[in-house]
């Protein structure tokens, strides 16, 4: 490479755009002949030209200026681009082209995947939540019991973390049925429970007080026919 050409182009300085643009510029609606736009604006902006006419435009792309004067409204009808105005301390008016609708409409996208995701995570974990408690309580659940699970996510907003921590509790009291989880979880909202580090320590100071009428030793609560160890729905196991 010719080192004076190298110069050249570090003096003129380097023009850049976010890489998520680049990756996700046909998402949002463009074309590629509107990103090659997109990009002389931001060409021109660097050179502190905030408003190049359609010529400059036309003269820097292999455009016709139809084309550059049609694609440019394409732009602004789409609102990627907007024209803002600025008036000096002598009263004179300025336009220049403002990229911050396309930054806007970039953010709204990421939004829309990142809340996509998490409604995805959500699903994955409410068809866990079912699942365990079918293998809790070793059979299918029934109509009422199903439809009072999605109540206590749905209506409720209960998270499932703290559904299982209920359930949890059901089983070592040997209680093992919908309405009494559904008073733990009743008296952990008038408790202000919304942690799971929350509910293990309303749990542990209710076993702590006397309020249960035996002592169980976790390890050996005895479970219905078919379900799960106690812990296998607690954590992971490892290997």
């Amino acid at each position: 490479m010719n080192q004076k050409m190298l110069e050249k182009w570090m003096d003129e300085g380097q023009v850049t755009l976010p890489q998520v643009l680049v990756k996700n510029y046909t998402a949002i609606g463009l074309t590629e002949v509107e990103m090659m736009l997109i990009l002389q604006i931001q060409s021109f902006a660097a050179d502190t030209e905030l408003f190049p006419s359609m010529e400059m435009l036309t003269e820097r792309t292999n455009l016709r200026l139809e084309e550059t004067i049609k694609t440019m409204d394409s732009l602004l009808k789409k609102g990627m681009i907007a024209i803002e105005q600025s008036q000096d301390a002598s009263q004179m008016i300025s336009e220049r082209y403002s990229l911050a609708p396309l930054w806007g409409k970039l953010v709204a996208l990421y939004e829309n995947i990142e809340a996509a995701d998490r409604q995805e995570k959500q699903v994955e974990k409410q068809t866990n939540l079912y699942s365990l408690f079918e293998g809790e309580f070793g059979r299918p659940l029934s109509p009422m019991e199903a439809e009072m699970l999605s109540a206590w996510l749905d209506q409720d907003k209960t998270s499932p973390d703290l559904i299982k921590e209920a359930l949890k509790e059901a089983v070592i009291s040997q209680k093992l049925n919908f309405r009494y989880i559904d008073r733990i979880l009743l008296n952990w909202t008038k408790q202000g429970v919304k942690s799971i580090e929350d509910a293990k320590r309303i749990a542990e100071e209710f076993h702590q007080n006397g309020r249960t009428t035996q002592t169980i030793n976790k390890d050996e609560v005895k479970k219905s026919a078919g379900s799960i160890p106690l812990y296998d729905w607690l954590e992971k196991r490892k290997g």
